[in-house]
């Protein structure tokens, strides 16, 4: 298989699904199968969040890929409703990051509303993504380059080094090694953002084609490795 550049290599098959599917696919089904997980549900709370978030995640993962893949590419879905489908799966690809840290860490009275601050930080960026979007298209008609998702990578990746820095050791000082993990995650997320943010740039706003394969690399730790990372991190906290 050849291709003429990289933007071809990155819109193929082979790097959008074929690529990124094989890992979660696997994992999936030794959570399913496996002893570990099982050997792990010793009934605390800690243990059944690890599991059941390893659980759901992984299977959201495969259903982000065939959706957002295989399955708009056989509707010939226009760039709308192609959107409209990829939103959630945005949303929740940060939620999942915000869980284990708020859920885990105690954030809240309750692990209920750990959760629900999660859920609102992951909102959060968007909408400040959306603002400033807007803002730039305002005051600088004459760009025709996209922002709206650079922004929304350069936000998320600020939240992330803010919650790993500033608030993490804080929530977590009377358990040290829970919080090394959780801002082992938040690191994590911290990398591919950076580094979607930096091949959008090279893309978007300097014409580069290798940008394309640069993008590669956080879309193998995002959909890859996410969950077998997230997992085998808190795991071996319970």
């Amino acid at each position: 298989m050849e291709f003429g550049s990289w933007q071809q290599f990155y819109q193929s098959d082979l790097q959008g699904f074929t690529s990124l599917i094989v890992v979660p696919a696997l994992f999936f089904v030794y959570l399913l199968t496996g002893r570990g997980p099982r050997e792990r549900a010793d009934g605390s709370d800690q243990a059944r969040f690890v599991r059941s978030y390893a659980l759901v995640f992984c299977a959201e993962t495969l259903l982000d890929l065939l959706l957002t893949g295989p399955l708009t590419k056989a509707l010939e879905l226009g760039n709308t409703a192609s959107t409209a489908v990829m939103i959630p799966f945005v949303l929740l690809g940060d939620f999942r990051v915000l869980l284990p840290v708020f859920f885990l860490a105690g954030v809240g009275t309750s692990h209920g509303q750990g959760a629900l601050r999660a859920a609102g930080l992951t909102l959060l960026v968007p909408g400040f993504a959306v603002a400033v979007d807007a803002a730039i298209g305002w005051l600088r008609p004459d760009l025709d380059a996209p922002f709206l998702w650079i922004v929304h990578e350069l936000a998320f990746l600020t939240l992330a080094l803010v919650l790993r820095h500033r608030f993490v050791p804080g929530w977590t000082a009377d358990r040290p090694d829970l919080g090394r993990r959780l801002r082992a995650l938040l690191s994590y997320a911290a990398t591919y953002y950076a580094l979607w943010a930096a091949s959008d740039l090279l893309i978007f706003h300097g014409g580069a084609d290798v940008g394309w394969l640069l993008r590669a690399l956080p879309n193998q730790l995002y959909y890859a490795f996410w969950v077998p990372f997230a997992y085998w991190m808190l795991s071996r906290e319970f």
